[in-house]
């Protein structure tokens, strides 16, 4: 009696490590990010502990090219926003809007605790480096308004509400919109050059 193994797709270094990670970023949406193992993510991809070792170094390395995957995205969302505002499409709270809902629909508020609860803070470098890019897109020049204390007060809230604003919404009595139109008016007044 022979056994007959399944035969897997051979993949490039480069699809082996995109499928890894859209497979993370599934565990993550689906079951938070304590789901996000090298086991977990082998199964769903057809691939071995070992082979993702190879690929990544370690679950850090995962969590890594996870956040730089996701960072990536918020971040050319959020540029590509700011470029429809600037147009005229969009109002500044649109721009909020989406970016509150790219950080809550890619749980980057989850991701990045767990990074840092995990101590592996480096991880957070793509996430740094997306948000510095941020700033650079959305600065013009001879722009002297402080776009960077702006965004350092909207990304730090955006990453609150997608942890738990839901809940601290709910605990104040206040709608669920109720950090996002905080936002707005942060925003503006920061723009403005308000001090309390």
């Amino acid at each position: 009696m022979s056994i007959t193994l399944p035969i897997r797709k051979r993949m490039s270094s480069d699809e082996s490590r995109t499928a890894a990670v859209a497979a993370a970023r599934a565990l993550l949406r689906d079951e938070g990010v304590a789901a996000i193992t090298l086991k977990a993510v082998g199964l769903r991809i057809g691939r071995t502990h070992a082979n993702l070792l190879h690929h990544f170094g370690s679950v850090a390395g995962l969590h890594r090219a996870l956040a730089e995957d996701i960072a990536h995205q918020v971040a050319g969302s959020i540029t590509g926003s700011i470029g429809r505002m600037r147009r005229g499409e969009v109002r500044l709270r649109d721009v909020i809007g989406e970016m509150f809902d790219a950080f809550e629909e890619q749980r980057v508020g989850e991701l990045m605790a767990w990074v840092v609860l995990t101590r592996q803070r480096e991880a957070l470098q793509p996430v740094v480096d997306a948000i510095a890019g941020v700033v650079r897109d959305i600065s013009e020049p001879g722009d002297s308004r402080p776009l960077d204390q702006a965004t350092l007060g909207l990304v730090l809230l955006a990453i609150g509400d997608s942890l738990a604003g839901s809940e601290v919404a709910r605990a104040c009595g206040l709608p669920r919109s109720a950090a996002r139109d905080i936002g707005v008016s942060q925003v503006i007044a920061v723009l403005a050059g308000k001090r309390d």
